[in-house]
Formats: C-alpha cells, structure tokens, sequence
C-alpha cells in the first residue's frame, strides 16, 4: 500500500502543486516598500490614520509564527503554503487545548508563566492577521477558497475564547457564590471547564451572572469583550467585501 500518494491525494485531490515564484518574508517586505511608497492601484492610497494602520499591521507580521510557517511551507509550492496556514491554526487550537487540559495554567502567585506569555502572544497574532485581512487586502493574494478561509477564521475564534481562558484562570480573573454549611461563600474559578463556559458565553454577549469577573478581573473582561468585538466586526466586513466583490474558488 502505498500511504504517501494516498495522503497526498486526500489533501490535495488531483490539484498541481504549483511554483510560489517568490519568497514569503521577502514578497512580505516588499509589500511593505509599496504602501510605504504609495506603488499600489490609486483605489488602494491610504492617508492618515488608514496609512499608519496599514503600516504597523504589516510590519507586525514580522514578530510572529505564522509568516515563517508560511515561508517554510512555501518553498515547496502555494498548496504546501496553504497548508502550513491549516497547520499553523489548528496548532495553536491544539496547544490551547493541551494548556488547558492538562492543567499548564496552575502556576505559583506572582511567578513568570510561559504560558499566559503565550495566550496573550496568540491572542495578539489573530486580531493583527484577521486585521491585515481587511486593511491590506490589495496586498494579499486571492484566497484559496472563501469556505476554507471561514473554516479557519472559526477555528480562530475558538482558540481566541480558549486562550482568554487560560489568562482568566492564571490572573484569577473569576469567582462565583457557592453554598457551605448553609452560607454563601465566594470561590475563585480555578477549573478549565467554568473558564471556558465563560469565555465563551461573554464573548457572545450573554451573562447568566453564576459566574462574573473579580475585582481586578474586569479589566481583563474589558479587553476580552474590545478583542472579540473587533474579530468580529473585522471578520464580517471581510466577509462583507468579498460578498460584494467575489473571486472564483
């Protein structure tokens, strides 16, 4: 039996493996060298704030994985390219969920953690991605397919409400009232499966109020409700854009 021809053609189908024709991190800096000098089609000129946006979302790139993957993976062609973006998503779902379930975020008050480190670094790359989705989309090659491309923006938005997960329970961010020998008594939440439910249910704008944020918690609530609300707006005009002007799959 031959197993790699078959992978192969589970991944691919019968589609050619096309030559990239240029290396990511140097196409990546030369699309930096043309909004900086303005060398891109006149609908697309920013000014002002939009210019400046642009600038520091691309050059943002630079500081995390996800393009150093894709340069790996694209020197073997667009579809390995393609694939290293499937594998550099769902390897992120793949550690959250490992952090979580394996109980990673437990750490000793006031030490360093690698970990919540980490969760704020992915949180940061997804909302700095999805932004360059729709600020510099005239420097972006035309997606593979939009179905695929709103598979892993799901994906993204799972792995948002994980990683904010991991940051609610290693601050100690939430608390609920359980009863104990007949008196109300506040708990701080110290098991992954509440953190999750609320990361979850806050992110959707619902609040049963079982659990709510600590004092020093609301702060991070905050923030997770700006981070969530700017995915989604980013993630629906994105979507709204290629509605409007739509490419073949």
């Amino acid at each position: 039996m031959r197993i790699k021809p078959t992978f192969r053609k589970l991944i691919f189908s019968n589609q050619l493996n096309e030559d990239l024709g240029h290396d990511v991190l140097h196409h990546q800096w030369q699309n930096v060298k043309d909004i900086w000098n303005n060398n891109l089609n006149p609908s697309s000129k920013a000014i002002g704030i939009e210019r400046v946006l642009k600038l520091i979302l691309i050059l943002s790139q630079f500081i995390f994985p996800g393009i150093y993957i894709r340069a790996l993976f694209g020197s073997k062609g667009k579809l390995y390219k393609h694939i290293g973006v499937e594998i550099h998503v769902f390897l992120k779902l793949i550690i959250s969920i490992l952090i979580l379930s394996l109980g990673w975020y437990i750490t000793s008050e006031g030490s360093f953690s690698f970990f919540k480190f980490w969760a704020f670094y992915m949180i940061f790359e997804t909302v700095f991605y999805t932004g360059n989705l729709l600020f510099s989309e005239d420097v972006f090659a035309k997606p593979h397919s939009h179905k695929r491309n709103l598979i892993l923006i799901i994906v993204d938005y799972i792995t948002l409400n994980l990683d904010f997960a991991i940051i609610f329970l290693m601050c100690n961010s939430l608390k609920t009232t359980i009863e104990v020998n007949g008196e109300s008594v506040i708990k701080i939440i110290d098991n992954a499966r509440d953190a999750i439910y609320f990361s979850f249910i806050s992110s959707l704008t619902i609040g049963y109020g079982d659990i709510i944020p600590t004092e020093s918690g609301r702060n991070l609530l905050i923030f997770h409700s700006l981070v969530i609300l700017l995915f989604g707006v980013l993630f629906i005009n994105f979507y709204l854009s290629r509605i409007n002007n739509p490419t073949p799959n």
